[in-house]
């Protein structure tokens, strides 16, 4: 796994071949293994791989132009009847997430992580345009496919960013 961790780069240019439905599978499976606060586990995802809603989505969130080539996004969101803690809702997204960037580099899968929460505006305009609930906090959109593009790995390990207390 931590071969997946050095591994792991943002893509934003993918190939125009879809993502088996098995890929697709094995990347949720892998997101419902994280650890949630209290095993509630309020997440919910959303699998587009409907071309014109792909790339519809860089018009009401500017940082993914990466859909107009990805085949597949996924919409990670928590659900709001599940817990009442929107703070555990992020951090159990963000877990699931996690695992569905890593797994997607074992799968040879690009991804990239763009977060549509906090911001209200995005927020509502991925309700409105995946029918998500009310009660959905629609945490983050994950862009899924084949790399078009090939980054190594980057060394950003920062020592002076560590403190011990002993």
């Amino acid at each position: 796994m931590i071969e997946a961790i050095k591994k792991r780069r943002s893509i934003r240019s993918y190939q125009n071949k879809p993502v088996e439905p098995e890929k697709i599978n094995e990347l949720l499976q892998a997101a419902m293994l994280a650890p949630s606060a209290m095993n509630l586990m309020p997440w919910h995802f959303t699998v587009v791989t409907n071309r014109e809603k792909l790339t519809q989505i860089p018009t009401y969130h500017p940082y993914t132009n990466m859909m107009k080539t990805a085949p597949c996004a996924i919409i990670v969101s928590g659900d709001r009847a599940i817990t009442k803690k929107d703070a555990f809702i992020y951090c159990d997204c963000s877990a699931a997430i996690m695992n569905i960037l890593l797994s997607a580099v074992d799968l040879d899968l690009g991804t990239c992580w763009c977060a549509i929460a906090p911001d209200e505006s995005r927020m509502s305009a991925f309700r409105s345009a995946f029918d998500l609930p009310e009660a959905w906090l629609p945490v983050a959109v994950v862009a899924v496919g084949y790399a078009a593009e090939q980054k190594g790995m980057k060394d950003t390990f920062k020592p002076e960013r560590i403190t011990y207390c002993e």
